[in-house]
Order: structure tokens, then sequence, then C-alpha cells
């Protein structure tokens, strides 16, 4: 058994634990030696206390959540912007179980490209109108 890990070590093969464990300690004792001189040298200033009971001008979700925020401020009762939503999001994962056809290629089946055609363009139409307004 020992003469296959010499034979193996002879063709080139390193071994994991003495090589690249110590490579990799030693890149993190070196990170480390950088990082925490410059945190000890610059210390992060911190900025004014937040106060809980003044709430900012105007909030906005991050991009990815802009849309949905559009809808609610489009429709006028909150109810039912979340349920328009959750039916969207209810059709999306439903969508496998009601597509039982046996063509996959997307442009011999117009109905359905021209359906996830206009769910794309509304759901940009709607980011970009929420970063705006």
């Amino acid at each position: 058994m020992a003469k296959k890990k010499k034979e193996k070590y002879e063709k080139g093969a390193v071994p994991f634990i003495p090589v690249h464990i110590l490579k990799e300690a030693a890149a993190a004792y070196i990170f480390l030696g950088i990082l925490i001189p410059l945190a000890i040298l610059y210390p992060f200033e911190a900025m004014e206390p937040a106060n809980p009971f003044v709430t900012p001008e105007h909030i906005k979700p991050e991009w990815y959540f802009l849309a949905a925020y559009q809808i609610l401020r489009l429709v006028p009762s909150k109810a039912l912007g979340l349920t328009v939503q959750a039916i969207a999001i209810l059709a999306i994962i439903l969508l496998p179980f009601w597509d039982t056809g046996a063509e996959r290629n997307f442009r011999k089946r117009p109905l359905f490209a021209i359906i996830a055609a206009i769910s794309v363009l509304a759901y940009m139409a709607l980011t970009i109108w929420g970063m705006y307004s």
C-alpha cells in the first residue's frame, strides 16, 4: 500500500493535507495580517444614530421588488394588489401543470410565447416605472 502512494506522488500528484492546507493557512494569515492592522489604524466611523420614530421622506425598495411595489402603488386597495400578485405567482408555479402539450419549441407555440413576452415586458415596465416615480 505504501508503494502505491509513493508511485502516485512520483507521477506528479500532490498530497492535499500537508501541501494545500498549508498554502490556504498561509494565505489566510497574510490576509488577516493586512486586514487587522488596517482595521486598527483606520476604524470605521459611526454615523449619526438611527431614530426609530422618524421615517425618511420616501423609501424605495431594492430594484427586484420595484415591480411589486409599483403594483401596490397603482391599485387603490392593498388587498386587491396583494391578491393580484399572489395570483400571478400561483400562475407561474402552476404553469407546468397546465401546459401539457408535447411540443416544447416556443416558436411553434405562439400563444405561450406571446404571454411570456408580455409578462416579461410588463415586469420590466413596472420596474422602470417604479424606479422613476
